[in-house]
């Protein structure tokens, strides 16, 4: 660690006229480390139910076991993605008030390749048929990831934002599109090849090989570790230690809420529908299971009571040494000093003399924004289905394409062509450096006329082959969409309403996003009632079906998502920037768990009755969402030119 590259700027000015000389390797590093995430997801849902019936063929087990080994199976998947969106919070603080974003991230980093390398192995005990030592493995291959991922995620764009000054503000967007970009094009191939990797080579490759990206992504990383900058902790020290163990600690409640549903959750046997209403089933299915788990569970929350009260000593013990102006500290001491309040005032308003305009006005900003958004968790309940409900929905459809034999290769090279040549030009981009104008030319040029040869030959040769789609393979489709939606959105919807100065406000956006979430699930109620009554026949309904539930909720995604994060920087002050980016994590985390809170119903619901309840609870929330919108009230905070 060199001190020219810790909080100095010289790296980011070493190249004013273009991007810092961070850059790449940051891009680098996030393009590596989403393949290995989205790789390892990709297969997750499909490998953990065959697990955990031993592999053994559908047809050799009984309705039953299939059910039970599904139910279990996502609900596995939605707490490791749960337990993902969870950590962020835990490791934003020890970056930002104790080890800094570039220790945090490298340290975390090679938590994350540890977990790979478990999964691989857990892999290999499956083949050698450990079952006991396989699952186990998977779990703990899973937390560790969970752990490196919760860890690096909030620390990467707030990394790239150190690394921009007044010189290089106006790139600040750009660089943020090719992160934008390199996310999703890491997961649209990594989708496509790891479930290609499993059943060419077993789970060991599989689960390997985004773990080679992750070793491959720490490296990269690691290379640029004299071109940061690197923004010291604040305050770190003695006071930045107190900062983070209370908040680990005050965190506590979350980690007992995920380890009992983990530990307890399959244990609980939901009550026959037979003879009962859709109102009484679910009204007895939700006693029953939340009975189960105060009853089995106690002494998990028991313990993060504890936990709870000792994270609040050691908030103490850091008041007195140093007063804080966060979220908690505002919260804790306009409820201390309510009674202080002289008549007139607000709830907050005692705060004020004590921390000043702005940290006084932030919990509540927090809070309103946290109320209206409460709702949003039901979509990333639906949402996160695409790696688990709606795998086992593709499962069990006609996956066979029948394509013209030249023009589908020349597809899958163009694919592959195309995608080695964006990678390149971006990464060369942000290095400020250019390709020669003669390569773009020579290249589509000839994709031009290889397509048109294709075609060529194809009309005259009549010749087709035929391919086989992974179930696995078919969520590819999201990030494939969201590359297509978001500018299909900006230029055939939001442009024109601006100029007919109609423009949608980000809450009505979100607002429409939630309606459409609840439509995808309908549709892909409707698509496996169809299904359903087609295997009744002997038949099966082909894949592309799916197609349209991807395309609704992709474009939910896109109005929920992204309107939503940046609807609700807008509304916070910047001290409690942070603090809203980890409510809107906290509500994935919280979507998630409830996914895996409902899916012992699997065992007795069929997936259309399934994907049926979720879609009412979806359209409870979008109404909820509507009416809490429509009495919102903010503020907004935008920072000067200067801020970064």
């Amino acid at each position: 660690m060199t001190s020219a590259a810790v909080d100095t700027p010289v790296a980011a000015e070493a190249s004013k006229a273009g991007f810092p000389r961070g850059i790449p390797f940051i891009v680098g590093n996030e393009g590596a480390e989403r393949f290995s995430y989205y790789g390892m997801r990709a297969i997750l849902y499909t490998y953990l139910a065959s697990l955990y019936v031993h592999f053994v063929s559908e047809n050799l087990l009984s309705k039953a076991d299939t059910d039970a080994a599904k139910a279990k199976a996502t609900a596995v998947a939605h707490l490791f993605m749960a337990g993902v969106y969870a950590f962020p919070m835990i490791g934003a603080i020890l970056a930002d008030r104790l080890l800094g974003k570039y220790r945090v991230i490298l340290f975390v980093s090679v938590i994350y390749c540890a977990g790979h390398a478990v999964l691989a192995v857990a892999g290999r005990l499956a083949e050698m048929k450990n079952y006991e030592g396989a699952e186990m493995g998977m779990y703990i291959g899973l937390g560790l990831i969970a752990v490196g991922s919760g860890g690096i995620k909030p620390c990467v764009s707030a990394n790239v934002g150190d690394q921009f000054t007044a010189n290089s503000s106006h790139l600040v967007t750009k660089v943020f599109q090719a992160f934008y970009f390199i996310i999703n094009f890491g997961s649209f191939f990594s989708t496509m090849i790891t479930p290609a990797l499993n059943d060419a080579f077993g789970p060991e490759v599989a689960f390997g090989v985004p773990g080679i990206l992750m070793v491959i992504a720490t490296i990269i990383f690691w290379m640029g570790r004299d071109r940061f900058v690197r923004v010291p902790p604040k305050p770190g020290g003695v006071i930045g230690a107190l900062d983070f163990f209370s908040a680990l600690l005050l965190f506590s409640p979350v980690i007992a809420i995920i380890v009992a549903v983990f530990v307890q959750g399959d244990h609980y046997k939901a009550p026959d529908p037979q003879g009962m209403s859709s109102a009484q089933f679910y009204s007895a299915y939700l006693t029953g299971y939340t009975s189960h788990l105060a009853t089995s569970s106690w002494h998990y929350f028991a313990i993060a009571g504890g936990l709870v009260a000792l994270g609040f000593v050691l908030f103490g013990m850091r008041q007195a040494r140093e007063q804080d102006d966060g979220f908690l500290a505002v919260l804790l001491y306009s409820i201390r000093n309510r009674r202080a309040r002289k008549e007139g005032q607000g709830f907050f308003d005692v705060a004020r003399e004590k921390f000043g305009e702005e940290a006084a006005e932030g919990p509540p900003a927090v809070l309103r924004i946290v109320v209206v958004f409460s709702m949003v968790m039901f979509f990333w309940a639906l949402f996160d289905q695409h790696a688990s409900t709606w795998v086992q929905q593709a499962k069990e459809m006609n996956r066979v394409l029948t394509v013209p034999e030249w023009t589908g290769k020349f597809a899958v090279a163009a694919t592959i062509g195309g995608a080695l040549y964006g990678g390149t030009w971006l990464m060369m981009w942000v290095s400020n450096k250019s390709i020669p104008s003669i390569v773009p030319r020579l290249f589509f040029g000839s994709l031009v006329v290889l397509g048109v040869g294709a075609i060529g030959l194809d009309v005259a040769q009549r010749q087709t082959v035929t391919v086989e789609l992974k179930a696995s393979q078919i969520q590819a489709l999201n990030p494939l969409m969201v590359m297509m939606i978001i500018p299909a959105l900006n230029v055939f919807v939001y442009q024109p309403l601006e100029r007919r100065g109609k423009a949608l406000k980000p809450l009505r956006k979100m607002a429409v996003g939630m309606f459409l979430a609840a439509g995808a699930f309908a549709i892909a109620a409707l698509l496996q009632a169809r299904m359903e009554a087609a295997a009744a026949a002997g038949a099966k309904v082909h894949v592309l079906w799916q197609v349209a539930q991807y395309l609704v909720m992709t474009t939910s995604e896109v109005l929920i998502s992204v309107t939503g994060l940046e609807f609700a920087y807008t509304q916070a002050p910047r001290r409690m920037k942070s603090t809203i980016m980890g409510f809107w994590l906290l509500g994935v985390t919280f979507g998630n768990v409830l996914v895996a809170f409902l899916a012992p119903m699997q065992k007795i619901l069929s997936l259309s009755q399934f994907f049926w309840v979720f879609t009412g609870l979806m359209v409870g929330a979008a109404v909820i969402f509507t009416i809490l919108a429509s009495f919102y009230k903010g503020k907004t905070y935008l920072q000067t030119a200067a801020k970064h």
